[in-house]
């Protein structure tokens, strides 16, 4: 297979069927997906049973329940057969020309990205994308990418692809994102949104307590960056990626005083009034 995509599965009989069409309308069509479950369900069985089977899908298991999208992507790391590797929420969905687009990219550049729109999963409503309104493609280097709201999800040539960090949970999008322009210099980040990312209210970011371990997974990272592993960074990134996430740390901090004020207040939302 040309491309790998992972997908962690938990809790997600309610939207894998639409995560796995948006797979199987792609206009390349040399895939396979990896489903990792983390929940301890039969997937293939499920699937079966809604009458969705396809030899590119492919199944597996932490053998545990909520271990963590670290932790379940690792899992599928060890079993890619790909030249690329992407990853694909079971809640979110893929445009159909997003291998199309993306692969030549990431061959020339060792990955490329689009530029997300993020969608709320109970009105539909559009939260606005990544990258903002644009027509041109990017390239951005570690400083760009540290003033961004949310993260990429990019399409990686193989010999650029590392497991997640140990210890990373919260966050760790980001983490694997910087890691990834530290390899690579700079990534292309297509103006056209190809991955459509849903929030809704029982993601991680918007559970009771979220903000409370997003500060301590921020300080805990930054600290990492100063004084330790620094992630492998280069020397140089480890100081341009530990500024970045001061700064997002002060936006959390933000936010989580603008909640007490306004307790059904999301974190787009708050971004978006701050824009």
């Amino acid at each position: 297979m040309t491309i790998s995509v992972i997908i962690p599965a938990c809790d997600a009989e309610a939207t894998i069927e639409r995560a796995l069409a948006s797979l199987f309308r792609q206009t390349h069509g040399n895939w396979e997906a990896i489903i990792v479950a983390d929940d301890r369900r039969d997937y293939a069985a499920f699937l079966s049973a809604k009458g969705v089977s396809d030899p590119r899908l492919r199944f597996a298991s932490t053998g545990q329940v909520r271990s963590g999208c670290h932790h379940a992507r690792n899992v599928g790391f060890d079993l890619i057969s790909g030249a690329y590797v992407t990853q694909l929420d079971a809640d979110d969905e893929l445009a159909s020309d997003r291998f199309e687009t993306l692969k030549p990219l990431a061959e020339t550049y060792g990955a490329a990205a689009d530029n997300l729109l993020m969608l709320d999963e109970e009105t539909g409503a559009e939260l606005g994308t990544v990258m903002g309104k644009t027509t041109l493609l990017a390239m951005l280097d570690l400083a760009d990418f540290m003033t961004l709201n949310a993260p990429l999800v990019p399409l990686i040539r193989r010999d650029h692809v590392l497991t997640r960090a140990p210890g990373i949970e919260f966050s760790e999008d980001v983490v694997a994102n910087i890691q990834l322009i530290d390899r690579i210099g700079k990534l292309p980040v297509t103006a056209a949104s190809s991955y459509c990312y849903r929030i809704h209210r029982r993601s991680m970011a918007n559970t009771s307590g979220a903000s409370e371990r997003f500060e301590r997974g921020y300080s805990d990272y930054i600290e990492r960056l100063e004084t330790g592993d620094g992630f492998g960074l280069q020397a140089a990134n480890r100081r341009v990626a530990a500024d970045g996430l001061i700064v997002k740390r002060a936006l959390n901090r933000a936010f989580m005083d603008a909640q007490r004020a306004e307790p059904g207040l999301g974190f787009q939302e708050f971004v978006g009034r701050k824009s």
